[in-house]
């Protein structure tokens, strides 16, 4: 935890402690008020929730997301939330010390909680949501929670839980048939974020950096990585949205590689918000780009 979080920290408790702890202003309409830290939470709320709930999100689109820290104004804001919804396992460094001092546990939901995480790099791999079957696990917990505070809503938030979990399975099942006569069985990515998926659907990644899209490999790391990239017969290298291509490209040009994007939707840019994209297709976009190396 970095010391500057931890005066925010401080001072939106010497905030919130000025407070009656009432939920005032845009709030009034009774609804449950809902925060979650990063999108594709967001999303699973949103499509269980709709109008049901006020809901927000910390991570605001197009940031990455592994080193933000919310503002002392977010933080004033969260300690209104009936729940405040985090994926866990790591990713978010600042949500343990907001729950203990500014939430509390009860309105805490981690979605990470009952997931089989794998481990890399010595640590927990945060990255759960680029399964299907566990945004599935976690959108039931989302559902049984909203319930929880809105039972008057139950048969809604069921109905909605329902067609949601129609369409992750869906696309579980598209992965499946796609990937299934699989040519080769590894891809070369810039960032490790890709382990759910690839045990899943049964492939290996090979990364140039670690857990943060923010690592840079070492000169001899990047002389291995081209030379394994030569090995193996790569075709493409795959680059995430929201972290800088300069290394990519270098590795890309000199193993004559072509780079395609591969989503690891931890916020929506721009563009997929003008273009309404979702989780599911930009899941749907990250399939048809690892046919071209896995299957084509």
């Amino acid at each position: 935890m970095k010391k500057g979080f931890l005066i925010i920290i401080v001072v939106a408790l010497l905030l919130t402690g000025c407070t009656t702890g009432e939920k005032v202003g845009e709030y009034e309409d009774g609804k449950p008020i809902v925060y979650t830290s990063f999108y594709p939470l967001y999303f699973l709320a949103d499509e269980i929730g709709k109008d049901n709930i006020n809901l927000r999100v910390v991570i605001p689109n197009g940031v990455e997301p592994h080193d933000y820290e919310p503002s002392i104004k977010q933080l004033k804001d969260i300690e209104n939330a009936d729940v405040f919804i985090y994926n866990g396992a790591g990713f978010e460094s600042w949500a343990d010390k907001l729950i203990n001092t500014v939430i509390g546990k009860e309105k805490a939901l981690s979605a990470s909680d009952g997931v089989d995480l794998n481990r890399i790099d010595g640590g927990l791999d945060p990255h759960i949501w680029l399964d299907p079957n566990n945004m599935n696990k976690i959108g039931e917990k989302i559902k049984d929670k909203f319930i929880s505070l809105d039972e008057e809503h139950k048969e809604e938030y069921e109905n909605n839980f329902k067609q949601l979990s129609q369409k992750l399975m869906k696309l579980d099942k598209d992965y499946r048939e796609a990937l299934k006569d699989k040519k080769k069985d590894k891809i070369l990515v810039s960032h490790a974020a890709f382990g759910y998926m690839a045990k899943r659907y049964k492939f290996d990644q090979i990364s140039i950096a670690g857990m943060s899209p923010e690592q840079e490999p070492s000169p001899k790391a990047m002389a291995d990585i081209i030379d394994l990239a030569k090995e193996n017969d790569f075709k493409y290298i795959f680059l995430e949205t929201l972290a800088s291509p300069k290394v990519v490209k270098v590795i890309a040009d000199e193993a004559n590689l072509e780079i395609l994007t591969l989503n690891p939707i931890e916020g929506l840019t721009e563009e997929e918000q003008k273009n309404h994209e979702d989780y599911i297709s930009i899941m749907e976009k990250n399939l048809e780009n690892l046919k071209k190396e896995l299957v084509n």
